[in-house]
């Protein structure tokens, strides 16, 4: 027990030396202004997905749109009759 509380003793103390640094500061500093920006960004990103959602719905309901209109203007094929032949 003695040995762990040791350790965490040291450890603290490396950390505690090292939050004054120059180099720890500025990467601290960094990092934080690279997590507020990425915050920042994500509603504009959940607003750029929902409208390109809504956008492809659209699209697919045109595209169905259009299918039933082809399927609606192709000519229907008479079915040949076997009477046709008979009669020659």
């Amino acid at each position: 027990m003695n040995d762990q509380k040791s350790l965490i003793d040291r450890v603290s103390r490396v950390t505690g030396e090292m939050a004054g640094s120059p180099v720890v500061s500025a990467t601290r500093q960094r990092a934080q202004k690279a997590s507020q920006a990425a915050r920042s960004q994500l509603p504009a990103t959940r607003d750029d997905v929902a409208r390109l959602q809504d956008q492809l719905d659209r699209i697919e309901a045109s595209l169905t749109e259009l299918a039933g209109r082809m399927d609606a203007a192709k000519p229907r094929r008479a079915k040949p009759s076997g009477s046709a032949k008979a009669e020659s």
